[in-house]
């Protein structure tokens, strides 16, 4: 079947340390998101409040006027994806066939008709979005750069709030990082690894950190082992990779000592235009790290805003994270 290839790089790690011969559990359903008690003030219709699912961030979706439920923010996929599960229940029509584009490769999967996806004041109509297995997404859905284009997306980690505004001024932080973008995804080109320069992919949706095979072949030394993984994509399918840490990665003006992080020459470089260049998909496990993230989708900037006092490595380092020390400039220059 030929047409666009639609990109969905939400991933989780599913087994760690990985035994020989272990086969994962499937995650158990995650119900609709329950309504909020009229005893809670309700926050701004632009401020939504985060939840964790897997170490990744959630949000209340509403769904042709259904709901709301839980979907996951991933700025690294090109369409918002709705599970299986959730299409049922909702009696949404079938779509046209599409050819969908994760970690492990391309896949021919069902869309649905949907009538409307609503996130607070923004509001999504007409989409033909992907359907795949609430067990591999991990949730009722995703919401992709589809739905969150012209805006700026701000994610306050500590407060578990996200802002959704419209994307007219700049962007704020002690660390502001112009990107570019390729197919709507942000891309930072002011990162170096071992004294040479690396592309970053910005990748909400993603549990973890995953290197290229480039950017592997600039080490000095062979990175430390934390031991074996085993990740699962959107469509199901797995790759096995090692979990490791390297000494520094600088992304704009800040520093990740000990960046826990996998390498694995997986499909979405190339799609990226990154497969022969160092480069590194950033994920939840390593942005999490800040106090704040904000993604401008308009202006194509990220801004980083460092935490304040010592960082709780309890929590930082729980499941597949990043255990990390963050320093950095002001601003960068």
């Amino acid at each position: 079947m030929r047409g666009p290839l639609l990109l969905a790089l939400g991933a989780a790690c599913i087994a760690a340390p990985l035994m020989a011969g272990e086969k994962p559990a499937a995650p158990a359903p995650i119900p609709a998101a329950a309504p909020t008690p009229n005893a809670t003030p309700t926050p701004a219709p632009d401020s939504i409040a985060l939840n964790e699912l897997s170490r990744r961030m959630t949000v209340p979706v509403s769904v042709a006027d259904r709901g709301p439920y839980p979907f996951i923010v991933d700025t690294g996929a090109e369409r918002s994806v709705l599970s299986h599960e959730l299409a049922a229940s909702l009696n949404l029509d079938a779509g046209p066939r599409a050819r969908l584009f994760d970690f492990t490769g391309p896949s021919t999967v069902d869309t649905v008709r949907v009538p409307s996806l609503t996130l607070g004041k923004l509001s999504t109509a007409g989409l033909d979005a992907p359907a795949l297995a609430q067990a591999n997404l991990g949730a009722p859905g995703m919401l992709g750069i589809d739905a969150l284009q012209g805006h700026k997306v701000v994610i306050d980690f500590n407060r578990k709030r996200m802002n959704l505004v419209p994307a007219k001024r700049h962007v704020d932080g002690e660390i502001v990082i112009r990107s570019g973008t390729r197919t709507g995804q942000l891309i930072v080109t002011n990162a170096v690894f071992e004294g040479r320069q690396i592309a970053v992919v910005i990748d909400t949706g993603s549990s973890l950190s995953v290197g290229n095979g480039a950017m592997r072949r600039l080490m000095k030394r062979e990175p430390r082992l934390l031991g074996p993984i085993l990740v699962r994509s959107v469509t199901g399918r797995t790759f096995a990779a090692d979990y490791v840490s390297v000494p520094v990665v600088k992304i704009g003006g800040v520093m990740f000592h000990d960046f826990a992080m996998s390498f694995a020459d997986v499909p979405p470089f190339e799609h990226f235009g990154l497969k022969d260049r160092p480069a590194l998909i950033l994920g939840m496990n390593s942005l999490r790290l800040f106090s704040k993230v904000e993604l401008d989708f308009l202006n194509r900037e990220i801004g980083f805003t460092l935490q304040r006092g010592p960082i709780d490595f309890m929590s930082a380092c729980r499941d597949i994270s990043s255990c990390s020390v963050l320093t950095g400039s002001a601003r960068n220059p």
